[in-house]
């Protein structure tokens, strides 16, 4: 990330009334950025962390997030970090990490330490970015000497103890070329937390690019406000969010935003229900649909151009990265044969945090299992059918809940659906289907649409891959990344109302 920094500091030279960071509350130039993160260098040194040594960081989409890793850039610390959505840690999961990491200092805000019931009493110190002030500490030149210390990308704890993701700081410099125009700055909306590897990677590019970030919280209100008041050319999300925002786009009669020119998606592919909603956007609008994951950063993409003519794929893999689908007995599959996708880049993680054992597991030679089930056409388009853990083995066959979710979302009213494998004293599991409808129904009309979309299902898919049993929810949970919370579905099954 030396490239991201070395940006910061030449356009903060160059022009340094140039907007780099703005939220809600503030605009920071180059001029201001550069000469924070400076003085959080010299706050870190303040609080004895020494290059090599690591941080805990804890922040939501704001400025102070983006000081804090140019100054983690600088001091050659590592940074630690946390998914910003408080209620998915525990105050004992944090101070288990501060103890596994031995980092000595936790960078958060006010309310989330409230939130956690943290007290400083714990056995390592906390600052809070809105009780600091920053300009007490002086602007501290980096150390001339690097260690090239890595980035610990922390998942919530939602399935027990949060799992560490290592990438080396170096994988975020992308080369991109010096520009010499002095063009103006396009304005890059962010959504997703920050703390995600996906939006990270976005915004060293802008940061890279000499353009501005504009960093936003889970409030489409907030969104909204800052893409009337900014002109806002570009916008990163993840399809849960962009489903939210169209739905309440609709409830309130509003027009999409003429100012936005190009939507990237980034988690989940975007189902074919969304795209049929995105095709009704206006004309001037490119959606790029970006599949990647935390371990090795983007893999494929598809443009909306391409969605008519590849229904379904989640595009070709990019930046020199090679694809392969593998069978049981780890030998490569033919074209439009269902495998694990297994992926090779530069841009890989280092290894799990702490876990050896999951890192031999993953890591093949040069490659990384995704745990992802598809295949590749004679294109060369990768098309992704669930995960391999999510596979639901009935009577004997294997169904991938991709395949059969697919089906449903085309069933006339429905708007989202997932499918999850429930225990069977006979057939080891059964499949069973959640779905959203786009409008709500009462008993009697649920039932005659439950009868349909089974016939439909019959009328598309063989006779094993049919649900057994179809929910209706008004909400699809998501888990901290944003996707569908299986987890949290396969508890509702147990429990009297799983409309909840």
């Amino acid at each position: 990330m030396d490239e991201v920094s070395t940006s910061v500091a030449r356009w903060a030279a160059k022009d340094p009334e140039r907007a780099a960071v703005i939220d809600e509350h503030a605009t920071l130039s180059y001029g201001v950025l550069n000469e924070r993160a400076n003085r959080w260098v010299g706050a870190l040194q303040a609080a004895g962390v020494s290059p090599g040594e690591g941080i805990l960081l804890m922040l939501p989409n704001r400025v102070e997030f983006i000081e804090v890793l140019v100054a983690t850039i600088r001091a050659d610390v590592v940074p630690y970090f946390m998914n910003s959505n408080v209620t998915y840690y525990m105050a004992n999961e944090v101070i288990d990490l501060a103890a596994a990491t031995r980092a000595r200092l936790l960078i958060t805000t006010g309310e989330f330490m409230r939130d956690l019931a943290l007290h400083k009493e714990v056995p390592f110190t906390i600052w809070c970015v809105d009780e600091v002030d920053i300009t007490a500490y002086p602007n501290t030149e980096a150390p001339l000497t690097k260690r090239g210390t890595d980035m610990v990308f922390f998942t919530s704890g939602t399935t027990g103890t949060p799992k560490g993701i290592i990438v080396a700081k170096s994988v975020f410099n992308l080369r991109l070329p010096i520009s010499s125009h002095m063009m103006e700055p396009r304005l890059h909306m962010l959504i997703k937390p920050l703390s995600f590897r996906g939006s990270m990677t976005t915004a060293c590019n802008i940061l890279q690019e000499g353009n501005t970030i504009v960093v936003a919280r889970q409030s489409i209100a907030i969104w909204m406000k800052l893409i009337e008041r900014y002109n806002i050319f570009f916008i990163n999300l993840g399809p849960s969010d962009l489903m939210r925002w169209l739905d309440d786009l609709e409830r309130i009669g509003a027009k999409f935003p003429s100012s936005v020119k190009h939507i990237m998606t980034i988690g989940e592919p975007l189902t074919s229900a969304m795209k049929l909603r995105i095709k009704e956007l206006p004309m001037h609008l490119q959606v790029t649909d970006l599949y990647g994951t935390s371990e090795l950063g983007a893999i494929a993409m598809i443009n909306d151009n391409e969605w008519a003519s590849k229904d379904g794929s989640c595009g070709r893999p990019v930046f020199f990265i090679t694809v392969r689908i593998v069978d049981e007995n780890n030998r490569d599959l033919p074209a439009e044969e269902i495998g694990e996708v297994w992926v090779k880049t530069r841009y890989r993680m280092r290894a799990y945090y702490d876990d050896p054992d999951a890192t031999s597991e993953a890591c093949v030679d040069d490659f990384i299992r995704t745990g992802d089930i598809g295949f590749l056409d004679e294109q060369g388009y990768l098309y992704l059918c669930g995960r391999k853990h999510d596979m639901i083995k009935r009577s004997g066959f294997r169904i991938f809940p991709g395949e059969v979710e697919n089906v449903l979302r085309e069933a006339s009213g429905v708007e989202d659906a997932v499918v999850i494998g429930i225990y069977h004293l006979e057939r080891i599991q059964e499949p069973i289907a959640f779905i959203r409808l786009r409008e709500p129904m009462d008993a009697e009309a649920e039932m005659k649409k439950r009868l349909e979309i089974l016939a439909f299902c019959e009328s598309r898919l063989a006779r094993y891959k049919v649900p057994a049993e179809v929910w209706f929810v008004n909400e699809i949970p998501l888990n901290a990344a944003g996707k569908a919370d299986r987890l949290e579905l396969a508890r509702r099954l147990v429990r009297p109302n799983v409309n909840g």
